[in-house]
């Protein structure tokens, strides 16, 4: 409702404006004497106008209302034509702009290349003295990509040209100060640089509303925090996509944290962090409470469960068997798949003995998938089986 009347407020005085404009400009076409009378654009409009309006007021009877617009469509067209032209320069400055800008950000980005190749495998000193003035940012962007891509001893060498140049400093000081989007590019640069004096400011935005923050600071306290690195899945309330996961993994692995009890994460309420806590659990092969993996064969969330039948696969928990056989019939196609996969576990012959006494309430679509995932010699068996109960019903 307040954005309705706003909006009839914009346009009525938009009206009102452009009413009081056109009164102006009427009497502008009316005067033969003006103060820019010479200028040939101005005296063509002006020519113009005022040819119309006399040719209106010869019909004045025929044309009455148009008499009373006509200066407020004249002076509409006018607004039009300035707009048009002010969009068209504006357009075409900024992109000037920033062409050049683009063009003076190459050049020092390709200065600062050249620097950082210099310290590494060059002159260091001379190196250094030249890279204290050049923009920090533009040195921490190039330090960072190239920590990325690098191995080995030249890590070393970058990390210490970063804290020779006091980037480290100038890091903390922008977390604390900078837009969202930079401080994604300081957070990343602590995380690659090791700036353990940014843990404590980095720490809140692991739980920011904007998602590019979020993520980044997660990667960052894993990396720079050795105590509990993935404390903040206790309470973290937004999901965590699949390719975040990934990273974190990756994180965790490059840095040899140590590893976490994943099991403690089982019972969070956010389905995201069990898939990560299972994910780390089979990854890892994690010993832990066989018990937490069962009860998640039975989650409500499908991934959840999809994922817990890996890891019961995989972890080899044969304990999980028979609640895998009772819930098999209710479950969704793809989650089906992944019991198949984790009854292999089971005996071969118990097995076949599950399958032969469900085969004649199970959808056609589901033996296929059975047939497909078992073992050639349970899938023989299961062939056979189906051959003789055919053959059976052909006699009946």
């Amino acid at each position: 409702m307040l954005r309705r009347y706003k909006a009839i407020a914009v346009f009525t005085t938009a009206m009102i404006l452009l009413i009081a404009f056109s009164s102006i400009v009427k009497s502008w076409l009316m005067q033969k004497n003006w103060v820019l009378e010479g200028n040939n654009i101005f005296d063509w409009l002006h020519d113009l106008g005022r040819y119309l309006m006399a040719t209106i007021e010869a019909n004045q009877k025929q044309s009455t209302l148009l008499l009373w617009l006509f200066p407020v469509l004249f002076t509409a067209l006018l607004l039009t034509v300035v707009n048009i032209v002010t969009i068209a320069l504006f357009i075409l400055l900024r992109r000037w702009g920033s062409i050049r800008f683009l063009h003076r950000k190459n050049e020092m980005r390709k200065k600062v290349q050249a620097s950082i190749i210099e310290y590494l495998y060059g002159d260091s000193e001379s190196a250094l003295e030249q890279m204290k003035q050049l923009k920090k940012q533009m040195l921490i962007e190039e330090i960072i990509s190239l920590r990325k891509q690098i191995t080995g001893s030249q890590t070393e060498n970058l990390q210490q040209l970063f804290y020779q140049l006091g980037l480290d400093t100038f890091v903390v000081q922008k977390i604390k100060s900078a837009r969202w989007f930079n401080k994604v590019l300081y957070i990343d640069a602590a995380q690659w640089m090791q700036v353990y004096a940014s843990f404590e400011l980095i720490q809140p935005y692991q739980y920011a509303g904007n998602p590019h923050l979020r993520n980044v600071a997660q990667m960052a306290c894993v990396n720079l925090d050795t105590g509990q690195a993935f404390a903040f899945l206790n309470i973290l309330d937004q999901s965590l996509p699949i390719w975040h996961q990934i990273l974190l993994h990756k994180t965790m692995v490059r840095s040899s944290l140590p590893l976490p009890d994943f099991y403690s994460f089982l019972q969070s309420e956010n389905a995201s962090v069990i898939v990560f806590a299972l994910n780390m659990i089979r990854l890892f092969s994690q010993k832990g409470s066989k018990d937490e993996i069962i009860r998640l064969v039975t989650h409500h969330d499908p991934v959840v469960r999809r994922n817990a039948l890996r890891v019961v696969r995989d972890l080899n928990i044969y304990e999980a068997i028979p609640v895998v056989k009772q819930n098999f019939l209710g479950e969704t196609l793809r989650v089906q798949v992944g019991m198949i996969q984790a009854l292999s576990l089971d005996k071969p012959q118990e097995t076949f003995e599950f399958y032969r006494n469900i085969w004649l309430d199970t959808p056609r679509r589901l033996q296929a998938e059975i047939l497909k995932h078992v073992s050639p010699g349970l899938q023989a068996m299961l062939l056979k089986d189906m051959e003789r109960v055919q053959i059976e019903q052909k006699q009946n």
